[in-house]
């Protein structure tokens, strides 16, 4: 059914007034959103950094990170705080290792991880080696918030600053992986068009096959929510999946749905049903989130009456009655679908930029600007060489045949950094602060209603007594630990993201108050 038909025949929508449509529904249809969603880049050394080098600025680099990574064995959170002059924060030191030689691992929460390698091998006749000594992982949050030019500037002096620290110069940044990614809105039944035998009509490339993930939706349907092409070790790895599924299973990013909101692939409407479904962590929550939102927004007596049973359990449907009842109450949410394209080094360092630009004055990062300003060429190579999709019909030789309707809307989208406002930036981190911590509340109350009836049975006590009663069992080890926690995870977040509270410290003025002999009962007290 078309959609804009649907949601015209939906109750909720007849119910409301012209404003409260308008507010509700509104968003573009047939929207792409591109943006890089993974940067990789590496810089390598003047420095001899093989095994037998004696240089003063590499053993220096050695003996450092050697006697830090000592103290991670017995350093509760496995992770240590360090500075360096120059940089705006402090960074992670984390016990974790990336191909082989990068032992070192220095973590900007949130924003970038910089792995380095402090011995590389020689080359394969025993002369220098031609190994980069770091490599720099730029996390999606920071991409997406500041675009791909600013992240990588804000973390390249991070780098700098370190090699500053011991000594050590950059002969040259270079990309190592780089993921396009386009989000959209166009399809609203993706199991139809992804159905393998008409996937299969349309697909252009020289991939051996596809990988086709289905899932059980009702008892007769199946969605199809992830296929892939090639392998992750390949020069370019394809993805195409449902990005609105796997932000809600996997309970993370939930930054996105802001972003699809400010840019118009979701509607209020389905960022409210996407954020119920966030909150229950399951996207199965879907037709039960669309019921809520009728229940709290729709007119008929007997039908939201209806929801409130379904919500509370009083009453049960079959999946496929359930959907059909919600399908008749609200419009189906806007599906987001994410194409994916990851790109290796052994497959773009064979491209032939283009001066566009004279980057000789960005001097050691030449390259970087230069590959970033041949975004829409490269783009342009992947979505018509590597991998398309032409109409499923029309001349018996598929590679002359021209786009379908989707491919033709993906390559036209722009080419541009994904610019948040910081206006902007700054209700989504106080969104995902917010929503994370209801969700955190409620699996803490959840917890304290358990651990109740594991140590006082079965019984009839209010929420408030088992909360209350949880705080109370603490000793001083559960105090000692709970404080080592905390230290562990305020490492693990960044202090930018959470600079203010979005609360009234007006929760500060509670305390717990012994009813039988009104002491009140302060941290001291609880051990």
């Amino acid at each position: 059914m078309d959609v804009k038909k649907h949601l015209n025949s939906t109750k909720v929508y007849k119910e409301l007034n012209e404003e409260n449509r308008e507010y509700w529904f509104f968003c573009k249809e047939k929207k792409f959103l591109h943006n890089i969603d993974t940067f990789y880049y590496s810089a390598k050394l003047e420095e001899d950094l093989t095994d037998d080098s004696k240089e003063k600025s590499v053993l220096k680099l050695r003996d450092f990170f050697e006697k830090k990574r000592s103290l991670l064995s017995g350093h509760f959170g496995g992770s240590i705080s360090l500075y360096f002059p120059g940089c705006d924060s402090n960074l992670n030191l984390l016990p974790c290792t990336f191909a082989h030689y990068f032992t070192i691992c220095l973590e900007c929460p949130e924003y970038f991880d910089i792995f380095i390698a402090p011995v590389v091998p020689h080359d394969s006749s025993g002369g220098p080696s031609v190994t980069c000594e770091i490599v720099v992982q730029i996390r999606s949050y920071m991409l997406w918030m500041y675009g791909v030019h600013e992240a990588f500037e804000r973390s390249s002096v991070y780098v700098r600053k370190i090699c500053d620290h011991f000594g050590l110069h950059i002969a040259f940044f270079q990309e190592n992986r780089i993921d396009y990614c386009w989000h959209s809105n166009y399809l609203s039944n993706p199991e139809k068009f992804f159905s393998p035998e008409n996937f299969y009509r349309m697909r252009v490339d020289r991939f051996k096959d596809a990988l086709f993930h289905t899932e059980k939706s009702g008892s007769e349907d199946f969605e199809i929510d992830y296929i892939s092409m090639g392998k992750r070790s390949d020069k370019v790895f394809i993805r195409i999946y449902m990005k609105s599924k796997e932000v809600i299973e996997q309970n993370y990013k939930p930054w996105f749905f802001k972003v699809w909101l400010f840019n118009g692939l979701i509607s209020r409407y389905d960022f409210y049903v996407y954020e119920e479904c966030y909150k229950k962590r399951s996207w199965k929550y879907l037709d039960m989130a669309r019921l809520q939102f009728y229940l709290e927004y729709g007119s008929d007596v007997s039908n939201r009456e209806t929801c409130r049973q379904l919500i509370s359990g009083e009453r049960t449907m079959e999946e496929d009655v359930l959907r059909r009842f919600a399908d008749s109450l609200t419009p189906k949410v806007h599906l987001i679908v994410n194409v994916e394209y990851q790109t290796m080094r052994k497959h773009t360092k064979s491209y032939q930029l283009v001066p566009f630009r004279d980057n000789s004055c960005r001097d050691k990062a030449k390259r970087i600007y230069d590959y970033l300003d041949n975004r829409k060429i490269i783009a342009d190579y992947l979505t018509h060489y590597v991998f398309r999709l032409v109409q499923s019909s029309g001349d018996g030789n598929k590679s002359r045949r021209d786009y379908c309707a989707f491919w033709q809307f993906l390559r036209s989208c722009k080419m541009v950094d994904v610019n948040v406002k910081q206006s902007q930036v700054r209700l989504i981190r106080q969104y995902c602060r917010k929503l994370n911590s209801e969700v955190m509340k409620k699996r803490a109350i959840n917890a304290a209603v358990v651990y109740g009836i594991y140590t006082r049975g079965i019984n009839e006590d209010s929420i408030v007594q088992d909360c209350v009663e949880a705080l109370c069992q603490l000793n001083d080890n559960d105090i000692h630990e709970a404080f080592q926690y905390k230290n562990k995870k305020v490492r693990q977040y960044n202090s930018q993201e959470l600079a203010e509270t979005y609360v009234s410290n007006e929760t500060h003025k509670y305390e717990i108050v012994n009813v039988e002999t009104g002491e009140f009962l302060s941290e001291d007290s609880l051990t």
